[in-house]
């Protein structure tokens, strides 16, 4: 890292820190998970609270040192990920958010958009209760939970960085409930999702591989793509329901950040 990006994450800690204790703990940490990047750790589970200047967070913020969620931290609130021009101006009232980590991705919605209800869906069980702190008193409903084809159960595989955490049928040691999007939609009584955010590690091949039906109640699409076989297979799904599609960001044409649009409007009826 530069001597200028280095010292425009300071800034941006001292910034986002509401006391100087939670300021110190921010830089002294973020070091500690950069030596540590990669490395498995017995404390990676071990949470610690923040004071932070978020909107939207009734509570202090945890954060794990070695389990990435410092990583995600820095993509979304300083390096400004989701601050897409082709996000800007939502009206993004009900937003689902897949693979919700620990929650920030929730945090950062809901100061952007006029978020009315937020339903969070995430299956690793470390995770899952890390999220649960992060977004009490809020308006967000969480759900432990992997998203599939079709509903069941499915083991998934945590690495060291937790937010890595993936299904997989081979590694995977951890059995949770899977659940499909229509009984996802069905379970939360939701007709119809201003904002859809997908993020969960290349498992969306098999999601979109299965009948997309339930697409035309999404507005916008928001999905993480990570490789080019999971970009091709949730672009021909997308756009056989007629959606646009766009790449928003990434170093390669076929992976990172994609945002697909449904021409249809929200009908008047939901």
């Amino acid at each position: 890292m530069s001597l200028a990006s280095s010292l425009s994450k300071v800034a941006f800690c001292l910034r986002l820190a509401r006391t100087p204790s939670s300021f110190l703990q921010l830089v002294l940490q973020s070091r500690a998970a950069q030596r540590r990047a990669g490395r498995a750790a017995a404390s990676k589970n071990q949470p610690t609270e923040y004071l932070l200047n978020l909107a939207n967070a009734p509570n202090s913020t945890t954060l794990r040192t070695n389990a990435g969620d410092f990583n995600i931290l820095y993509e979304i609130f300083w390096q400004q990920a989701y601050h897409l021009p082709q996000l800007q101006g939502g009206a993004f009232g009900t937003v689902v958010d897949v693979g919700a980590n620990v929650g920030l991705a929730a945090l950062y919605f809901m100061e952007k958009f006029p978020v009315t209800r937020l339903v969070c869906v995430e299956p690793e069980p470390a995770n899952f209760q890390v999220l649960q702190r992060n977004l009490h008193g809020t308006i967000a409903v969480a759900v432990q939970a992997a998203l599939d084809a079709t509903d069941g159960t499915v083991k998934i595989d945590s690495s060291p960085q937790a937010y890595n955490a993936r299904v997989s049928a081979a590694t995977g040691t951890v059995e949770v409930a899977a659940i499909s999007m229509p009984s996802l939609l069905q379970s939360q009584q939701l007709d119809w999702v201003d904002l859809l955010k997908i993020d969960i590690e290349d498992y969306e091949q098999q999601v979109f591989a299965d009948d997309c039906a339930w697409l035309a109640q999404i507005g916008v699409l928001l999905i993480e793509v990570h490789s080019p076989v999971s970009q091709q297979v949730v672009q021909q799904a997308v756009q056989a329901q007629g959606f646009s599609w766009e790449q928003a960001a990434g170093k390669q044409t076929q992976t990172g950040l994609f945002v697909a649009r449904n021409p249809r409007q929200r009908p008047d009826t939901y």
